[in-house]
């Protein structure tokens, strides 16, 4: 069990890459804050199969582009476990139409929760590991945010080259706390 008793924060983890990256590091031991927006059910069922591997896990719902509702997450997250090690930016939107029929709406939300969102988590998570002199931050890109995807998800592209310049930035400055941060890029 390579994570036994570290606490791990995953973003987005209802359903999809970040289902299975809970599910992964409840497997290898972590308690676990399921994040979720919409998919409170799905959440709490992430969280039930993470307990029977004998970890334990909440399921916390926020938006990661409210300001708020992401410091309520992380308070709530430190309170319950007293503290956090890892944090797994994965929460992302991306809207199925061509450019042409992007609202103007759409293009900020996406920016919002996809780039907004790891910089706010980011911003709440590293004090506390930075009290604990040591924390683990991975932020999932795409591979959209290396290479243009097209002009069909350029708002969605523009954000995961955004979290990889950002990913860059903070492991640069946050390398002499004893805090990595590494970036995945799917694809």
């Amino acid at each position: 069990m390579r994570f036994k008793e570290k606490v791990v924060l995953v973003t987005g983890a209802s359903r999809g890459i970040g289902r299975a990256i809970a599910l992964g590091f409840g497997r290898e031991g972590a308690n676990v804050i399921v994040n979720y927006t919409n998919s409170g059910k799905k959440a709490d069922e992430v969280a039930a199969e993470i307990k029977k591997f004998g970890s334990d896990a909440i399921a916390i719902k926020c938006d990661v582009s409210d300001e708020g509702q992401v410091k309520k997450m992380i308070d709530l997250a430190i309170k319950k476990f007293g503290r956090l090690d890892i944090l797994v930016n994965n929460a992302g939107i991306v809207f199925d139409v061509p450019f042409s029929e992007r609202t103007v709406e759409q293009w900020k939300r996406t920016l919002d929760v996809d780039l907004l969102g790891v910089f706010l988590c980011c911003k709440y998570a590293i004090p506390q590991m930075k009290k604990q002199k040591s924390g683990k931050i991975i932020n999932i890109s795409s591979t959209n945010g290396l290479d243009q995807g097209g002009s069909y998800s350029i708002d969605y592209n523009a954000a995961k080259a955004g979290v990889i310049n950002m990913t860059r930035s903070f492991a640069h400055s946050l390398g002499q706390y004893n805090i990595r941060v590494n970036c995945v890029a799917p694809g």
